[in-house]
């Protein structure tokens, strides 16, 4: 079957199309995002000449992530019977406390951070990938360091993705790190390590392989990867991104205000003029200071300046440059209410965020938080359940056949518990 390297190779030719697109996208909103083939610290990224597309997926990424995460300190999850029945008081007292307890270890990480840079790749390149450690803390593995094959229903059967331990002889000359990143060669200063997890029988089998053989292998009892794309495209193993439905406007965005920077910089160039035939001489002019006197005639010293003849083509470009604004602003969420912020957070402003977000984006807002939260807190709960934290008993409970199920709350569902509140009081008036 060959290793994990040849394996890498044959599944990135496949996703050389993906790579460009993404790249293309990135580079006229947020090039850091998805820089250019071989780029490293060293080197110049691409700079766009309109910042409205980047500002709009900062915009984006902010509200959903206040979507996601609530700024009001309260579980985005709950624990539910499996069945749908409804618990007792003191069960129902219990999961409540316990879906505290899960949250208070997991907001301790990097969580928020990490959520955030994964919404931007989301927006712009499409697909990302997620790692969470054991120690609760999560990394970010970019599109050009992984590659992934779906199965028909569009889950990850197999992934492999790069990754770099520094050698030792790199730790004390400095000179060896002076590379280009390329996942298909060695980078010096590191050695490079293939990463490779098929997902089969339920089960995540992991195998880790440098160039002199296996490194490590075992298997997974809850996947500690998460899989995310904007938007998937049934028989493609990468999906599309949010800039790439929108590239025809950001790319129309970008040539109107480069024509806008270039026509208002031409038209600011002005020279002064001096009639050949006249008594005025140039060096009359140029010689004096401001205030002085010069023998001239009126009209014989004049300015000249494409501005005035230019003035119509700038007005053009920059209505239009105007209106694309305006078009992609909304696309990007950028003209509404702004985000709540601070200690009075209600839930009602967080639930308008999550509907709004769920109107515009059709649906694609619920897909990635469901993808994206269960599997953290999954996780999470093994872990701590691993650890001792809680009732190990648990662990069973929450496998596929247990008795408890992990319920996340977003979308145009309720963002936080105070919407069971709200349900009671709308019943309460109605009867």
């Amino acid at each position: 079957m060959g290793t994990n390297a040849q394996r890498f190779k044959i599944l990135d030719s496949l996703r050389w199309n993906k790579l460009e697109r993404s790249r293309y996208c990135a580079s006229l909103t947020i090039p850091s995002l998805m820089p250019p083939e071989g780029w490293t610290e060293q080197n110049q990224l691409p700079q766009p000449f309109s910042s409205v597309a980047a500002r709009g997926v900062t915009a984006m990424a902010s509200r959903m992530l206040s979507a996601l995460l609530p700024l009001n300190d309260m579980p985005f999850f709950k624990f539910e019977m499996g069945s749908g029945v409804t618990p007792e008081h003191d069960v129902n007292a219990y999961l409540e406390n316990l879906s505290y307890q899960v949250y208070s270890k997991l907001s301790s990480g990097n969580l928020r951070e990490i959520i955030y840079q994964a919404l931007q790749h989301l927006i712009v390149v499409g697909d990302v990938m997620i790692i969470m450690e054991d120690d609760m803390n999560f990394r970010i593995v970019r599109l050009d360091r992984y590659v992934c094959r779906r199965n028909v229903y569009g889950d990850i059967e197999e992934v492999i993705y790069v990754e770099y331990e520094t050698l030792p002889e790199a730790m004390e000359n400095t000179d060896t790190l002076q590379t280009s990143f390329d996942a298909q060669e060695n980078k010096k200063g590191y050695k490079e390590i293939f990463c490779r997890s098929i997902y089969k029988d339920n089960t995540w089998f992991m195998s880790k392989e440098d160039k002199d053989g296996v490194v490590l292998e075992g298997e997974y009892a809850v996947s500690p990867y998460v899989f995310l794309r904007w938007a998937g495209v049934p028989g493609e193993n990468y999906g599309r991104s949010h800039c790439e439905d929108l590239i025809g406007d950001i790319k129309t965005l970008e040539g109107f205000t480069e024509g806008l920077i270039n026509g208002i910089a031409a038209a600011s160039l002005f020279w002064m003029g001096v009639d050949p035939t006249g008594i005025t001489e140039i060096d009359d002019i140029a010689g004096s200071g401001s205030g002085a006197f010069v023998s001239s005639r009126v009209n014989e010293v004049f300015t000249i300046s494409p501005a005035q003849t230019m003035h119509p083509q700038i007005q053009a470009t920059q209505s239009g440059v105007e209106v694309l604004r305006r078009e992609i602003g909304k696309a990007f969420l950028m003209d509404s209410s702004s985000i709540p912020s601070g200690d009075r957070v209600t839930a009602t402003a967080i639930r308008m965020i999550g509907q709004e977000l769920e109107h515009v984006l059709g649906g694609a807002f619920s897909a990635i938080a469901r993808d994206l939260m269960e599997p953290v807190v999954r996780r999470v709960v093994f872990l701590m359940t691993s650890e001792g934290e809680i009732d190990e008993r648990l662990k069973e409970m929450f496998s596929e056949e247990g008795l408890l199920s992990i319920a996340i709350i977003t979308g145009l569902q309720a963002l936080s518990r105070d919407t069971d509140l709200m349900k009671l009081m709308q019943m309460g008036e109605m009867v």
